[in-house]
This record gives structure tokens, C-alpha cells and sequence, in this order.
């Protein structure tokens, strides 16, 4: 194994109601398993109705803490994903 490949980083996750939930994770961790673990905090079943943020820039559900370069104490944004949003009126 790599050197530093068992270090352990604070993330927070930011709702848009602007709740923040704190996560220490090794940096070798898929993020899937972090957006998992946010999503059963929130009574949510699918951690696929969440979109998650670093910076503006979406994040993959497939890559590493490392690999995102993700440091200790970054912020990821968590939002609600919706389809649509176009207006239903007829005219």
C-alpha cells in the first residue's frame, strides 16, 4: 500500500437548508460510500436523488477521496436532484 493511503480527512456536506453533517473518511474511501452514508442520515433511501458539489464542480460517485484531491475540512454541497421544472400552463 501507498504511503498515506490510510489517512483519515474531515469532510462536511452542506444541505440546501443549509444543515451540515460531518464525516471523517480515510482518503482511499469511494465516494459512493460517503454519499450513501449522507443519504441514510437523511432518511433518504437512494443516494442518487442527491447531486453533490465541490467548488460548482459535480461530484463522481466512482472516484476516491484521493483521487477528487479532496482535503480535510472541504465542503461538498448536497443537492435535491429534480426533473423538469418547466411550467405546466397552456395558454
Amino acid at each position: 500500500m501507498a504511503e498515506g493511503s490510510r489517512k483519515s480527512i474531515k469532510l462536511k456536506i452542506k444541505a440546501q437548508d443549509d444543515t451540515i453533517l460531518h464525516f471523517k473518511v480515510n482518503t482511499s474511501t469511494i465516494m459512493k460510500d460517503i454519499f450513501m452514508s449522507y443519504s441514510s442520515k437523511k432518511q433518504m433511501m437512494n443516494y442518487k436523488v442527491f447531486r453533490f458539489f465541490l467548488d460548482g464542480k459535480r461530484l463522481s460517485s466512482h472516484k476516491t477521496v484521493n483521487e477528487l484531491g479532496l482535503k480535510n475540512g472541504d465542503e461538498i454541497d448536497a443537492m435535491i436532484h429534480q426533473d423538469g421544472g418547466g411550467s405546466a400552463c397552456n395558454y
